[in-house]
């Protein structure tokens, strides 16, 4: 594995974070030809593993680090469990209200009427990469709560495939990059 990544696994897996940061890889390349195009890539893992979620719900239930129940908000709100998002429904909706948390779970973004369909979403392990004439591609590998063999998996499995994409297009690869939400960026390449 290549030491810039080795320093920055170690380096963000033992740091404490305020909330759960994604791992974004950024790469700039060099395209000549101008090939314009897009594909997808399936990921090891979701970007969304290891992230802890809770669907408001009269139902209980807990499945890979989502729970449904509202017994869970509880617990949330006596700060004995931490989650990453909270999603509701119209009809969970007053217990946000109740508690002042409208703010930090905007009724646009969490407000959802399909749990099933979100989940999916939460799940999906597959991107989209848009090569454009921007020269530049930014997209998410992971969150901080993965473990150093879950974002060589990503970042491996993604680079190769990229590299052998822009290697049938006359795209080269010019510099790579690796941080958190909040953190400076770290060269690979």
């Amino acid at each position: 594995m290549n030491n810039s990544l080795i320093n920055f696994c170690n380096f963000f897996l033992n740091k404490k974070f305020n909330f759960t940061e994604s791992i974004d890889l950024n790469i700039i390349f060099n395209n000549k030809k101008k090939n314009y195009f897009n594909f997808f890539i399936n990921l090891f893992y979701s970007v969304n593993d290891n992230k802890k979620i809770l669907f408001l719900s009269d139902k209980n239930s807990v499945k890979d680090n989502i729970y449904i129940g509202n017994n869970y908000f509880n617990n949330f709100l006596e700060k004995k469990i931490f989650f990453d998002k909270i999603f509701y429904n119209k009809d969970n909706f007053f217990l946000i209200k109740k508690h002042n948390l409208v703010k930090k779970f905007s009724k646009k973004k969490n407000l959802i009427n399909n749990y099933e369909l979100k989940i999916n979403e939460l799940k999906n392990k597959i991107i989209k990469i848009i090569i454009n004439k921007n020269n530049f591609l930014n997209f998410k590998i992971g969150n901080i709560n993965f473990n150093s063999n879950m974002i060589e998996k990503n970042y491996f499995y993604i680079i190769n495939y990229i590299k052998k994409i822009f290697f049938k297009n006359n795209i080269i690869i010019e510099n790579i990059y690796i941080n958190t939400t909040m953190s400076k960026s770290y060269i690979i390449k």
